[in-house]
């Protein structure tokens, strides 16, 4: 019977494993290229020098993102349906990933990995910017991929200990993911070297010997973050980002502190209070040892870390709270999977939300892909029309906007529309990436009576 079980958990986790494959890759083909995407120019592109040579010149002008950003060359070079599949088993693997990183959990735990996939897709700060808009999932999710990697691969072998076999090769193994993770995104490249150190503080504190080949992942940590944050480029889009701030001095401080704090309002609040309900329960019930806390505590402050230090760049971007969402999410999970069996009604909640969440989701789902189809069907038609009209050799063109009842949280289309503002960036945009002079920009009925 036993054997059976374990046959039936296996079956159910790669079966949730597969549906959150087709879901993510739905949704990823019915994201158009946009934005920074369009101005993305292939034609300088002729051999993989001339992609290294490229990351050079941006690294020495804006920013040290050098590991991310090569994947994102290699990504727009590539046709749009082979990205769609790699960034679909980029986002599987992450969830499995995020999986590995929660101690405690059973074998094939089938309700935690789904658990996992239902608070990205409902909790993940701008799901549409970090994990499906082709730059921001270079830039975010294939971050968050490489570190969430080499901190199960640095936990495994921090666990395994005397019994590492081919310890050069783990060595060399660390060294090198160690390298990518810490080469990756400023605060949460930053946040996962806190971790890996509490981590590793943690298991020495609990009178263990660590392998000396750890140290290897270490020092391939501040290798890459090194390169990270020195380089020229930072300087430069630092500098450019202060002049656009509206306040100087102390006062740009305590103006970045209050957007700061409510970015964790909005993006890690709701982790912090399961992480509180559940800890007081724990605590007043007498059951548990405070040391059963600590991994749930490290990735809590280091998620708050992640945040935090955005303090000290000028007007971050919401998608820059990505890691420390994940980080947050991390411990909430970690703190949810110490209910006990006897815990009969925690147990009942957790398993019974889980079934409503799934169930809530598949209705948001259907729903906001329709909205997706919509809105690509609107992008291909004004596509369409700009290729027509270009080759009749037009360059002053009327464009729609994107119709607004199409809106959805898992687009940025209409983030990023055109509009009929004077000066907008998107509208700059699209007239250098289809070599357009003139944009009159016009609602949608507008645009389809002018042309009758």
């Amino acid at each position: 019977m036993k054997i059976e079980k374990n046959k039936i958990r296996k079956i159910s986790f790669i079966l949730v494993i597969c549906v959150s494959f087709i879901a993510i890759y739905i949704y990823n083909v019915l994201t158009p290229l946009m934005s920074d995407d369009l101005l993305f120019d292939t034609s300088i592109y002729h051999s993989l020098g001339d992609v290294f040579r490229e990351e050079y010149k941006q690294y020495m002008n804006w920013n040290g993102r050098s590991v991310l950003q090569i994947i994102l060359k290699f990504s727009m070079l590539m046709p749009k349906s082979m990205f769609n599949v790699l960034n679909s088993l980029c986002y599987v693997a992450t969830t499995v990933f995020v999986y590995w990183n929660i101690k405690g959990r059973k074998t094939y735990d089938v309700f935690l990995l789904a658990l996992i996939n239902l608070c990205i897709w409902i909790f993940c700060v701008e799901f549409s910017q970090t994990i499906l808009w082709l730059a921001g999932a270079c830039n975010y999710l294939w971050g968050v991929f490489i570190i969430l990697g080499y901190m199960a691969l640095y936990r495994y072998y921090l666990e395994k200990g005397a019994e590492i076999k081919y310890p050069w090769l783990a060595g060399v193994l660390l060294f090198l993911t160690g390298v990518l993770s810490g080469w990756g995104n400023e605060n949460t490249s930053g946040g996962m070297i806190m971790i890996v150190l509490l981590l590793t503080a943690k298991y020495v504190w609990e009178n263990k010997k660590i392998e000396k080949i750890m140290i290897s992942g270490i020092v391939g940590n501040f290798i890459g973050f090194a390169f990270l944050l020195l380089a020229p480029g930072n300087a430069v889009r630092g500098e450019m980002a202060k002049a656009a701030e509206t306040y100087t001095g102390m006062a740009a401080y305590v103006s970045r502190g209050l957007k700061v704090l409510k970015s964790i309002d909005e993006h890690l609040l709701l982790y912090m209070v399961v992480i509180c309900l559940l800890g007081a329960y724990f605590y007043y019930s007498k059951k548990y040892k405070i040391m059963e806390f600590a991994e749930v505590t490290i990735f809590a402050v280091a998620s708050l870390a992640t945040a935090v230090v955005l303090v000290m760049t000028p007007e971050p971007m919401p998608r820059a709270y990505f890691g420390a969402n994940i980080y947050m999410m991390i411990a909430a999970l970690q703190m949810a999977q110490m209910i006990r069996e006897e815990d009969t009604l925690l147990i009942s909640l957790k398993t019974g939300g889980v079934i409503a969440a799934a169930i809530g989701m598949m209705f948001v789902y259907v729903e906001e892909g329709a909205n997706l189809v919509r809105i690509r069907r609107e992008i291909n038609i004004r596509e369409n029309y700009i290729l027509e009209e270009v080759a009749k050799g037009e360059s002053d063109l009327a464009l729609p906007m994107l119709r607004p009842e199409f809106k959805s949280k898992y687009s940025m289309a209409h983030l990023c529309d055109i509009s009929p503002e004077e000066g907008n960036w998107n509208n700059d945009i699209y007239r250098n990436a289809y070599l357009l002079d003139r944009l009159e920009i016009l609602p949608w009925e507008e645009w389809e009576e002018k042309r009758e």
